[in-house]
């Protein structure tokens, strides 16, 4: 039963990858997971004799969570996307005391919480100048990679979501038909459309290939400045993230936005419950 229990892992955290607001890293680390996934990555041909018992219905799991997520949510997003996004808002809100907790694993100082603050000085004032520019752009085979790297990015790196870089893009296709570049992406993963999965999947393996060693290394030798900071990106992703015009669109739209969210927040809350009654490898 212990790989079931894993192999759905697996598929929630396939699931974070795409989620708007979600960070599949974040769920691979409070599953306990993340370190022995980042050290496979970093060293495949070293590490694949000893992670591979561990990890394959992880990896099983995440790709069924990756395209079967990314499916639902070319219709949901379509339909209800306010809706949807208030539901990230809530399920990333249920996260934060987890994250805080495996933050402060192997204590806290003062570096920390400058981490922290510098991390969402940072990520506020990139996100915000993405979503004043409103980069209009045509897909093509390098904002496919492009995307590949987004969706690697919210993996190795617990915290940034793969919406945060997608969403501010809009993205026209030969048609003239406006759509975000995040939908682009979702729909063509939940379609199997493989002359964006092609580019899309070269995009990622380089971001893995590129950015784990580094990650490693920063979890090895600056674990919690590292967390910490990844607590600043979550924060300021997440007020991206937040359907400010649905919460403002009259009271009867106002709570049924915060119903959603508070939903979100109970299920990531609940998710949490249950992960603290399955055993995770220690933080070394």
């Amino acid at each position: 039963m212990n790989w079931i229990v894993k192999m759905i892992q697996g598929a929630l955290i396939g699931a974070g990858g795409v989620l708007p607001g979600v960070s599949g890293g974040v769920l691979a680390v409070l599953f306990g997971v993340y370190k022995p996934l980042m050290r496979l990555l970093a060293h495949p041909m070293k590490e694949l004799k000893n992670s591979i018992k561990l990890l394959w219905p992880i990896l099983v799991g995440f790709v069924i969570g990756y395209i079967g997520i990314a499916k639902v949510l070319e219709e949901v997003l379509i339909r209800y996307e306010s809706q949807a996004l208030a539901l990230f808002v809530g399920m990333t809100i249920g996260i934060m005391p987890s994250l805080f907790r495996e933050a402060g694993e192997k204590g806290r100082n003062k570096n920390s919480w400058i981490a922290l603050v510098v991390a969402f000085a940072a990520a506020l004032g990139i996100l915000s100048a993405a979503r004043v520019l409103n980069v209009s752009i045509v897909p093509n085979f390098l904002w496919n990679m492009f995307g590949g790297f987004c969706l690697a990015l919210s993996i190795i790196a617990p915290g940034m979501s793969a919406s945060v870089l997608m969403l501010p893009l809009t993205a026209t296709n030969a048609a003239g038909e406006t759509f975000t570049f995040y939908e682009h992406i979702t729909g063509a993963i939940g379609n199997l459309n493989m002359s964006v999965l092609l580019p899309l999947l070269l995009g990622a393996l380089l971001t893995f290939v590129l950015l784990t060693r580094a990650i490693d290394w920063l979890l090895d030798n600056r674990y919690s400045v590292t967390f910490h900071g990844i607590i600043g990106i979550v924060i300021a992703a997440n007020l991206f993230t937040i359907p400010v015009a649905a919460f403002t669109a009259g009271v009867s739209s106002c709570l049924i936005h915060i119903v959603f969210v508070v939903i979100g927040a109970i299920c990531t809350l609940l998710l949490d419950k249950f992960n603290s009654k399955i055993e995770k490898p220690p933080v070394d």
